[in-house]
């Protein structure tokens, strides 16, 4: 068998072997290449292989606050009452309880009271201490709200901050949380997005073959190789089938009249 026989039959068993790369480059290369218009930057991924793939773990929701008859929680940055968004939460949400027909929710070291319908309608920021807990403290019959530690509560005359007297800490109701309830926990959990993970990064890390570890990028390397040899081979060959047969072609002399 003569080498340019070798080649072509080696070109046609590398071109079936790569076939599905090949594919593959392609849709996700014309998918990367119209990302912006596509929003695929913005656009969140909730699928549990591809988080196991990057071994993130899925955000989920287990504990929250009791206020009334509803619940609190906090998934990702997001506070929830019951299965409704409330707020955005940068740090950790500290503690919620109802107060003046209000849901008072600590986080981000301010106090935002929202009423039963999820409105927001009053922020207390600017508190005197990085608050570590929220409660309820009796000042002279009425029920405020306190802040740990050391333990201040609002003068709600004043709509001030002031320091409870030593002892004070143990008339405190202090919110904690619990577990959900299992409904409201698996209804949070069905469908949350990948932390840190967008759709153009899933493309591009399955472009490059990054998104199956070290194996998937000595694949495609192993894949350009291959292409490489596509390119050469089937040029090669061209070239010997082009010059043999100008070698065979007989010669026609032309005739002059």
């Amino acid at each position: 068998m003569t080498l340019v026989a070798r080649l072509i039959q080696w070109h046609r068993r590398a071109g079936l072997l790569v076939v599905p790369i090949i594919l593959m480059l392609t849709i996700t290369g014309i998918l990367i290449n119209h990302s912006q218009q596509l929003g695929f930057a913005r656009q969140p991924v909730f699928s549990a292989l591809i988080g196991w793939l990057y071994g993130v773990e899925p955000q989920t929701a287990k504990r929250g606050f009791s206020s009334a008859d509803s619940w609190i929680s906090q998934l990702g940055q997001t506070i929830y009452l019951n299965e409704q968004p409330l707020a955005e939460c940068h740090s950790q949400l500290l503690g919620a309880l109802f107060w003046q027909q209000t849901h008072a929710v600590l986080c981000d070291n301010r106090i935002t009271l929202f009423l039963p319908d999820g409105q927001a309608v009053e922020e207390l920021a600017g508190l005197p201490v990085a608050a570590t807990a929220l409660g309820l403290i009796d000042n002279n019959g009425e029920t405020t709200l306190a802040l740990a530690a050391p333990v201040w509560y609002l003068d709600q005359n004043a709509w001030q901050w002031q320091t409870a007297e030593n002892g004070a800490f143990q008339q405190v109701q202090w919110a904690s949380s619990e577990a959900l309830p299992a409904a409201l926990a698996e209804h949070l959990n069905q469908q949350q997005p990948l932390p840190g993970i967008n759709v153009e990064r899933v493309l591009l890390d399955l472009h490059s073959g990054r998104l199956f570890g070290q194996t998937g990028v000595i694949i495609i390397d192993l894949a350009s190789l291959l292409f490489a040899f596509l390119a050469l081979s089937g040029l090669y060959t061209w070239l010997k089938r082009t010059l043999r047969s100008s070698k065979n072609k007989p010669f026609k002399r032309r005739h002059r009249y």
